[in-house]
């Protein structure tokens, strides 16, 4: 990935382990580029998730296992974290901000990281450097209503039910409902697979 190539984009980046990838990394991917306008997805595959003591297969099967999946040109594979030597989104952020100063970004979630976001290293200093969208399983009113996120009230919360080209700033959540989501994990995989 170089600099240039990426000047006035809106960047979605939806980070984690991939371990394993699946269809509901894709649904999130693609609803996400619809609701908010964006010109592509990021999947950022972290050497190691530090919220998570398992240990992942290796980066290169992860990586492999994501390329084999994805079907979208939008949706591109990436092991930038390892070459940044970080695993903490905060610090990814930093060092992404640096190098692509001229890129909208925004991080994308499922809402069981919205539910943790607050264990997150750095995670108010985090949101300060960019803005956040979590897609919302049903039943999201309610969800989005009773997550802690919401009591964070340093950061302004908007509900995108449309698609649409909002502002990427800083300081704000959005919240996208009303997108049917495929009820899969990478976790329920994995334990499949050891059946």
């Amino acid at each position: 990935m170089n600099s240039p190539r990426w000047r006035g984009m809106r960047v979605g980046l939806l980070g984690g382990s991939f371990n394993p990838p699946h269809e509901g990394h894709l649904h999130i991917s693609k609803a996400a580029m619809q609701m908010l306008g964006l010109d592509c997805i990021w999947w950022l595959v972290t050497p190691q998730n530090p919220l998570k003591s398992q240990k992942p297969l290796s980066m290169e099967q992860r990586e492999a296992l994501c390329n084999d999946l994805v079907d979208d040109p939008k949706i591109l594979i990436s092991t930038i974290e390892k070459d940044l030597g970080t695993n903490i989104t905060y610090q990814t952020i930093k060092s992404l901000k640096t190098y692509y100063r001229d890129t909208d970004f925004v991080w994308i979630t499922g809402m069981d990281n919205a539910l943790s976001l607050h264990e997150w290293n750095n995670w108010q200093e985090l949101l300060d450097l960019l803005p956040m969208a979590h897609l919302t399983r049903m039943p999201a009113t309610s969800l989005v209503q009773n997550n802690p996120l919401r009591m964070y009230r340093k950061q302004r919360h908007i509900v995108q039910r449309h698609a649409g080209r909002p502002n990427l700033d800083s300081g704000q959540t959005f919240w996208i409902l009303g997108k049917k989501m495929i009820d899969i994990s990478s976790t329920e995989i994995r334990s499949r697979s050891k059946r």
